[in-house]
């Protein structure tokens, strides 16, 4: 089934039956664990160092 979008959006085409699911189709990649651990770790340090001033 699918429906009329406007120009630009992305639309899903899915199944009629309502039992079916939606799956995700990629995982991210070992890169964007990595750099995400590490913009995480630095915003706590970040923010912990931001509380102790007060």
């Amino acid at each position: 089934m699918t429906s009329p979008t406007p120009r630009g959006v992305w639309s899903l085409d899915t199944p009629d039956s309502p039992d079916v699911g939606f799956a995700a189709v990629h995982q991210p990649g070992f890169d964007l664990l990595n750099r995400a651990q590490v913009g995480w770790e630095r915003f706590n340090s970040a923010t912990s160092e931001e509380s102790s001033d007060d």
